[in-house]
């Protein structure tokens, strides 16, 4: 089946077949596919066929055809709401400046919790309210629950006793090339491989450890139990042989001692 957002993209190549369509009407169809509830990727491919809309219709007064449409599509293709936000905050001219409707608002902090994800796999409820300036905890909760995991955008779970978002995985979002956001991502990975092969190391020599302790306990135990053994027999020979038993009960008590003293030497170490 097609991505969802082939239609929209076919949309904008017919209406523009007769080289007569409007910024409002490429507007009206950018706002369509970034307000829908069924696209949350695929963004870039409908920003090229934009950009050859606009290739077509540069003028030489430098009025560039379609400017805030493409200043959507890159926000919803790369961009946080974070960012989104701070532009609200700059003074520019009203007709480039993108002011989002609420679907848009609320998919545009959909897509900002899977970026955050790509960065680290544990979320901190600080971060996640600052990035989508959201005002509590249980707005914030309420968000995740249903605007986040629910729809599968970040699968993953809250920790409420350490205020923290584990991430199991999440959606993929178009990479921002022009600020080398393909390369970060890629250092990110390497750096979680490296990180994930530093601690396989670490936890095979503790099992190796582990194993070595562990052996040597056996050995100890079999070594007393060789003496113990051993100084029972002797003690049995004497008995039938009318001797005395005392200096064999020492023999006997001194092994269960150095097992006691094996264990708790064991333990000490451990």
């Amino acid at each position: 089946s097609s991505h969802p957002i082939s239609s929209y993209v076919q949309s904008m190549i017919e209406n523009d077949a007769s080289n007569n369509i409007s910024e409002e009407e490429v507007f009206e169809i950018t706002t369509k596919a970034t307000s829908s509830s069924n696209v949350y990727s695929g963004f870039a491919e409908l920003a090229n066929a934009l950009e050859r809309l606009r290739m077509k219709r540069k003028t030489d007064d430098g009025n560039v055809f379609g400017e805030k449409s493409a200043r959507l599509l890159d926000l919803f293709s790369f961009g946080t709401f974070d960012e989104y936000y701070h532009q609200q905050q700059q003074n520019e001219q009203q007709s480039l400046k993108v002011i989002l409707n609420e679907k848009q608002e609320e998919k545009l902090k959909q897509l900002s919790v899977a970026s955050l994800s790509y960065e680290t796999k544990v979320l901190s409820y600080e971060i996640l309210m600052q990035q989508l300036h959201l005002n509590s905890v249980r707005e914030l909760e309420d968000f995740l629950i249903e605007k986040v995991i629910s729809p599968g955008i970040v699968k993953g779970q809250m920790n409420q006793e350490l205020s923290v978002f584990e991430v199991f995985s999440a959606i993929g979002r178009d990479p921002d090339r022009k600020s080398g956001r393909v390369e970060k991502m890629l250092a990110t990975v390497r750096e979680w491989k490296r990180t994930c092969d530093d601690a396989l190391r670490d936890i095979e020599n503790q099992i190796v450890e582990t194993k070595t302790d562990l052996a040597m306990e056996d050995l100890r135990k079999v070594e007393v139990t060789r003496k113990q053994e051993e100084a029972e027999r002797r003690a049995s020979a004497n008995v039938v042989g009318g001797g005395g038993s005392g200096g064999i009960e020492e023999e006997v008590d001194a092994a269960i001692k150095e097992e006691s003293g094996s264990a708790g030497g064991t333990k000490r170490k451990k």
